[in-house]
């Protein structure tokens, strides 16, 4: 009986060695190609003249960005000003501007519902609505899901897709993509969304990065992780804070509370794609 209880337990624990060893050389793997990076997302800061602790709430998590080690890029994912004036967006992008690293942003319905035009405010300070970029082999694709007219729900426009499209073609089906926009791309929140689905559905799509709900979610879009991060505000019980997002043979989520020298991993998921060695931005 002992001896078949020690059986069992030995090979249990050549299992967990096994796949132990295994993700000990996927992380090597990873660190010697240069794939091993990690970037911030910001998202829902809210800025208004009314609120000012929401602009001191942005000065301190791009100081304390500006002071972390190996931050490759910054994401905004939108709601930038409270009532999408262009003195907030301003502000911000001053504040934006201070970072040591690349940035890039997107709006998000606070931004757009109060423009008559949809992003021609935003665009006047931000030159642009959507972007994108490719860090190592991984290309970034952010855009509008915003609407004007005093519209608060979600919609990609038909300019919007077809500036997508275009993205998708020229990347090829292969080329590992991370969207980025303001609303979560479920039907309740965007009212086309099983038509952007339907676009990017041959694409190898490893995650849809937003904010909208100020707090971290999770959803699956027809096999898409759509994650949701919180809102860089603070309030009377929750300080100020941010997301660092990882991605080496995985893709990890932390939220870093600003002060903080411990952030919380809160969701992990496996990256598919390959390494290369390649290492272009764009």
């Amino acid at each position: 009986m002992v001896s078949r209880l020690l059986f069992f337990f030995l090979l249990i624990m050549k299992r967990v060695l096994t796949l132990l060893v295994f993700e000990l050389l996927l992380a090597f793997c990873f660190l010697v190609l240069g794939q091993s990076f990690r970037f911030a997302l910001l998202t829902d800061m809210h800025l208004s003249p009314d609120l000012p602790q929401h602009t001191t709430d942005l000065q301190r998590a791009v100081h304390e960005i500006d002071s972390l080690k190996q931050v490759a890029f910054v994401i905004i994912g939108g709601d930038i000003a409270d009532k999408g004036d262009r003195l907030s967006l301003l502000v911000a992008k001053k504040l934006f501007d201070e970072l040591n690293v690349p940035y890039y942003v997107v709006p998000g319905n606070h931004d757009t519902r109060y423009c008559p035009t949809t992003t021609t405010t935003f665009d006047s300070v931000f030159q642009y609505h959507h972007f994108t970029f490719t860090y190592q082999h991984i290309q970034f694709i952010g855009f509008n899901t915003g609407q004007g007219h005093g519209v608060n729900s979600g919609w990609v426009s038909d300019p919007e897709m077809s500036w997508i499209k275009g993205q998708l073609q020229k990347a090829g089906t292969q080329q590992p993509l991370f969207f980025v926009t303001h609303f979560p791309l479920n039907s309740s929140d965007v009212g086309n969304r099983d038509a952007f689905l339907l676009v990017v559905n041959h694409y190898n799509v490893e995650a849809i990065l937003g904010g909208h709900y100020h707090r971290n979610v999770f959803f699956d879009e027809d096999g898409i992780p759509d994650v949701l991060t919180r809102t860089l505000q603070s309030n009377a019980f929750v300080p100020a804070g941010y997301s660092l997002i990882e991605v080496d043979h995985a893709i990890r989520f932390y939220e870093k509370k600003v002060g903080d020298s411990h952030p919380f991993l809160w969701l992990t998921f496996p990256f598919h794609a390959q390494p290369q060695k390649s290492a272009s931005q764009e």
